[in-house]
């Protein structure tokens, strides 16, 4: 299964080791899912594993330990195997726990720690009923609150978008701190900003990089516009909630003010994290990871585009109040998700239940694709023609902007 082109530790490029490490997941996660009977030692072990991040310095940065044994002690064994699968939109299942793996160095129980808190994480932060599914939804409404009025308010200024492909295939996501003041809006709408255009870029990426390319552009920033609340919750949720989500962070012509904050910031981040990182100044830097063509004229590419706000259209959500639609797409998911656990736990060849759960994704995947109208509000990617209904992006379309 491996490939010299996909890097170690993707799916298509597993050592040996690397796809042991998967089925045992797999394995923990069905003991706490109650999807086969539990194994008395395996799950001991997992909750060895999240007492031992209390211990680990530095190991439990997020609260995660506590946090696995009040869910696991509130929530049945069926609620949290109905939030993981909730969790799981068009990605391949293996991509979503390898980012878990990776993030904690293929230590099996760790990483289920991880991803059963971000499980309950996203229950509360609301993620699929306010953030996917109300999303940029919330222009069409009559009246809005002052967090909603915000999160409008970032994108018709365009303080950051997506725009294009880097040399691996990532999403481009350019940031533009210089448009951003911190007392134009309320932290909670920089929250919901945040977590939205997350999940919109997931939508993007594409196995095997199924992660972004991130630019930071400070050009023209300076101390009136940083917001250290907001930094703070975008190291947090890519750290501990959207692990491996980064590919690369690129910081673009840093004035000399930046040099201080740096060194605050590096002292936040992971240093798996602070690695992805890189400065650049002018053309050519970027050009390293982002093809001519693909880059904007503004730093010197081909690409004559210029971000423009399209704002929600009547109409274009109607598609979620399709009851019958949803009731039936979701019979048919549930039956796919039933399929695909069996094939995880059943004991056979290795080849022959690598095939069956590729089969089994990629037909999860284009059953989201169906079931993604009516379930996540439209955003300015699908008025632009950039993500397609069944899911392909072209960044060609210059439709509307």
């Amino acid at each position: 299964m491996g490939d010299a082109g996909i890097p170690e530790g993707y799916i298509g490029n597993l050592t040996p080791l690397q796809q042991r490490r998967l089925q045992e997941f797999w394995a923990r996660l069905a003991e706490i899912t109650g999807t086969k009977l539990a194994d008395a030692s395996g799950a001991a072990s997992i909750r060895s594993a999240a007492a031992s991040l209390q211990a680990d310095v530095g190991g439990d940065k997020y609260g995660q330990s506590d946090a696995f044994t009040r869910y696991l002690a509130s929530e049945p064994p069926e609620a949290i195997r109905k939030a993981f699968w909730a969790a799981i939109k068009n990605d391949n299942p293996d991509s979503l726990v390898l980012r878990f793996l990776r993030a904690r160095k293929w230590d099996v129980e760790k990483a289920v720690v991880m991803l059963v808190t971000m499980i309950e994480w996203r229950g509360l932060q609301n993620i699929d009923s306010i953030v996917v599914r109300g999303g940029e939804g919330v222009g069409l409404k009559e009246k809005r609150n002052d967090d909603e009025e915000g999160l409008l308010l970032q994108y018709r200024l365009g303080k950051s978008f997506v725009r294009g492909l880097d040399n691996h295939g990532r999403p481009v996501y350019i940031v533009k701190p210089r448009l951003h003041s911190q007392k134009t809006q309320t932290e909670r709408a920089m929250e919901l900003y945040v977590l939205h255009t997350i999940e919109s870029i997931r939508m993007l990426v594409k196995d095997p990089y199924d992660t972004s390319c991130l630019i930071f552009d400070l050009t023209g920033f300076g101390l009136r516009n940083m917001d250290f609340p907001t930094v703070k919750f975008l190291i947090h949720v890519f750290e501990a909630r959207y692990p491996e989500t980064l590919g690369v962070v690129l910081i673009h012509n840093a004035p000399w003010v930046f040099q201080g904050i740096w060194r605050i910031l590096r002292g936040w981040l992971d240093p798996v994290v602070a690695a992805k990182i890189h400065f650049t100044s002018k053309p050519a830097d970027l050009a390293a990871f982002i093809p001519r063509a693909n880059l904007m004229t503004e730093y010197g590419g081909d690409d004559d585009y210029t971000y423009s706000y399209i704002e929600p259209r009547q109409g274009e959500n109607d598609a979620m109040q399709d009851a019958e639609a949803i009731a039936r797409l979701t019979k048919e998911r549930e039956a796919i998700i039933a399929d695909y656990e069996r094939a995880t736990v059943e004991p056979v060849s290795a080849q022959d239940r690598y095939d069956e759960r590729s089969r089994l994704a990629d037909k999860l995947a284009a059953n989201y694709w169906q079931l993604d109208p009516h379930v996540r509000s439209r955003n300015i990617y699908d008025r632009l023609g950039i993500l397609s209904e069944t899911g392909e992006v072209n960044f060609a379309p210059k439709t509307g902007a």
